[in-house]
């Protein structure tokens, strides 16, 4: 009976094993389908992939990247569209230095009454990033970043193209603990960052960018880090002679479910070499990022001392111009405050308001030799609505008040704008 049964069932499981058989050539035609189409992909992302063999790793998205021997290769950045309003006739060229809370000083004093509108995409920004694993026994990461908002003055018209050069924002390697390159200088906090559309345009906020030689490392309740970074005084354009010495930072930083804080100091040795003086001189800053209700949060930065260039985007000189004009090198002492709070009204509606003041301690007489501008105090407020439907795609209102204080007087000036921006993220 066995026997039989078994010569009975021999056709069905030779048809079966062919059936099987057919069924795994397909799948596995559809896989080297499959193989192909990513390959042909990749190609185009990564230009310098090498070839893929059959006894070699493919290369796969990891979820974060692209992944080749032991280094995975990311790319990012966004496209942002911006769309600003402005009063006292300024209607923010397409350049880079429109937006600066001196140019907008200087739109308010001329004191006209017409709003202009300006376009801007200059914002867009690309990046790379790598991590290599194993070097030397730890990982090695890099990061380079670019957008196009140079000069007003560099290549390109508001007439025909707009085309604009593009820059170099961020181009930095981490390996054992130590940072390599240009980044966000360690005397800002950029978790206390408020979150507005003309980013990093009010008026106290610590935002500069320059080279660096930095360490970091775990300290008592949180993590120190210690930087030498590049040295410079002036104003704009205009130096006062090159530094002898680098500019020592260092900030503390403790973070947990209670929020983010940390305190910084910075060490500057200010030179002039026409006046043939030098000063040493230094800077506190102070920030937090605290939780209140549900997601939203408080935003603080405060800061004092010889900030200068340091101080809101291009707003002070280092010096004072008037000493430095009869041959002395006297530090500009200044301070500033931010405080911003973010509100979630629900899952993809938000709000920030955000109040900035910074300030000149010293005594100034208003004469050309002491400043290049009428003001030696500025006040910014940015209240926005924002929906992001998806952390790739935000959409913002945000309007911006500003008030300017005479030197030597209690008079001011204000400056408004409204300012509507799109931002698609990849």
């Amino acid at each position: 009976m066995v026997r039989a049964v078994a010569l009975a069932g021999a056709p069905l499981l030779m048809l079966g094993s062919v059936t099987a058989q057919a069924q795994s050539n397909t799948e596995l035609e559809e896989l080297r389908e499959r193989i192909q189409v990513l390959e042909g992909k990749l190609e185009g992302a990564v230009s310098t992939a090498p070839e893929t063999r059959d006894d070699s790793r493919y290369l796969l998205r990891d979820g974060k990247g692209i992944k080749i021997g032991d280094t995975t290769i990311s790319f990012g950045g966004f496209i942002k569209a911006d769309v600003i309003f402005g009063s006292n006739g300024n209607g923010i060229s397409n350049g880079y230095s429109i937006g600066l809370p001196r140019t907008l000083a200087k739109a308010a004093n001329e004191g006209e009454s017409d709003w202009k509108t300006g376009f801007s995409a200059r914002e867009s920004r690309i990046s790379i990033g790598t991590k290599t694993e194993d070097v030397a026994g730890h990982d090695l990461t890099t990061y380079i970043e670019m957008d196009f908002n140079t000069a007003a003055d560099a290549p390109g018209n508001e007439v025909v193209s707009n085309s604009y050069n593009p820059r170099m924002r961020q181009a930095y390697g981490s390996w054992n603990g130590w940072d390599f390159g240009q980044t966000f200088t360690t005397f800002t906090d950029l978790a206390a960052l408020p979150e507005i559309l003309d980013q990093g345009k009010q008026a106290a906020f610590i935002y500069t960018r320059q080279p660096m030689l930095r360490y970091n490392m775990s300290a008592p309740g949180g993590k120190l880090m210690v930087a030498l970074e590049n040295p410079e005084d002036g104003f704009g354009s205009e130096s006062y002679g090159d530094q002898s010495y680098p500019d020592l930072v260092a900030r503390y930083q403790t973070r947990g479910n209670y929020g983010i804080y940390s305190v910084a100091a910075l060490l500057r040795h200010l030179e002039d070499d026409a006046a043939e003086d030098t000063k040493a001189a230094g800077a506190v800053s102070l920030s937090a990022r605290i939780p209140t209700f549900g997601r939203d949060d408080l935003r603080l930065q405060y800061s004092y001392g010889a900030l200068g260039r340091y101080m809101g985007l291009f707003t002070y000189p280092d010096v004072d111009r008037a000493e430095q004009a009869a041959g002395k090198v006297e530090p500009l002492n200044t301070y500033g405050v931010t405080a911003a709070y973010r509100h979630f009204w629900n899952s993809t509606w938000r709000s920030n308001l955000t109040v900035s003041h910074t300030e000149i301690v010293d005594d100034l007489d208003f004469s050309p030799a002491g400043t290049l501008s009428y003001f030696d105090s500025s006040t910014s407020v940015h209240a926005n609505l924002l929906w992001s439907a998806h952390k790739n795609l935000t959409l913002g209102l945000e309007y911006a008040y500003w008030d300017f204080g005479e030197i030597a007087g209690s008079g001011s000036q204000q400056y408004e704008q409204v300012m509507a921006s799109a931002k698609l993220s990849f």
